[in-house]
């Protein structure tokens, strides 16, 4: 009969030693009544599926991160309206040289290295 394997003390840490009566679906430690941890399904019934404190913790702490980044997404990206047929079908306007415009073309970088090799 296999025991179950959660670290219990304080101090001195040891396993639990009460008998298993399940298994972590993540990591596969064999868990007893008192540290299986029961999963419950999107309607928020129990799916008869346990994890250990660990792995339960991990995989909210998980889902918590996605959805904070899905929210952010969605915040970032609105929809754009849908473009008509008229507005798809013109080319993009040419855009006009900065050597025409009369103004030299200001780089947005820190400065350039203007390196220009010469044969001796």
């Amino acid at each position: 009969m296999e025991t179950c394997t959660v670290e219990t003390g304080l101090l001195r840490k040891k396993p639990c030693g009460h008998a298993s009566v399940t298994h972590c679906i993540n990591c596969e430690r064999a868990l007893c009544a008192e540290h299986a941890v029961p999963q419950l399904s999107e309607t928020g019934k129990k799916s008869g599926k346990f994890m250990c404190k660990e792995c339960d913790i991990a995989t909210r702490e998980h889902d918590k991160a996605v959805a904070a980044v899905a929210r952010k997404e969605s915040i970032k990206t609105p929809a754009a309206p849908p473009k008509k047929p008229a507005e798809a079908a013109k080319p993009a306007p040419a855009a006009k040289p900065a050597a025409a415009a009369g103004k030299p073309k200001e780089e947005d970088s820190l400065g350039g290295i203007d390196f220009v090799p010469t044969k001796k």
